[in-house]
């Protein structure tokens, strides 16, 4: 005997997802640059960032690990899943404190492809999206036999460290942790 659609239950109707609340405001530029560079830093905590202050590298704090604040920002960047991916995949070779990732354990994108199941030209174009999202830096190495290899190095976005450290907090407040 063979089930027919009838056969099967029924399934309860979907509830409509409340809206969202509104984003935060994305960054913005100060109408004059030259003030917002001298002021002092309790102050640019709280203004709005400019484009490439948004980007840089944020600075950690002495008593937040880089890679559990590094997960969290991935987690709220809302980048598509190959780019989480790859940028999940590389916070498995670097450091917990620094994001950085010894010359001697830079994977390949042929080992990236490997680790992630895409293809090598997918992963160099998630490399790129990460690169200029400000979520990875590549330098090139100077010495040794990887010499003009590129090198990366994890970074965090100042712009998401500051809305790692809000959501930290609001767990916080409900008596949750991170």
């Amino acid at each position: 005997m063979t089930p027919t659609p009838a056969d099967l239950a029924r399934r309860a109707l979907a509830k409509p997802v409340p809206p969202r609340a509104a984003a935060p405001p994305q960054a913005t530029v100060p109408s004059n640059p030259s003030t917002a560079a001298a002021r002092p830093a309790k102050q640019s905590s709280q203004r709005a960032l400019t484009a490439e202050e948004a980007i840089a590298p944020g600075r950690l704090a002495p008593d937040e690990r880089f890679k559990s604040t590094y997960h969290r920002g991935m987690l709220l960047s809302g980048m598509l899943p190959e780019a989480r991916l790859v940028g999940f995949t590389l916070l498995w070779y670097s450091h917990h404190r620094t994001g950085r990732i010894s010359p001697n354990f830079q994977p390949t994108a042929e080992q990236l492809a490997s680790d992630t199941g895409l293809d090598t030209a997918r992963v160099g174009v998630q490399l790129e999206v990460l690169r200029q999202r400000g979520w990875l830096r590549l330098t090139p190495i100077a010495e040794g036999p990887r010499t003009g290899c590129p090198r990366f190095e994890l970074t965090i976005p100042a712009l998401y460290l500051r809305r790692i450290r809000a959501h930290r907090a609001e767990l916080q407040s409900h008596g949750q942790s991170s």
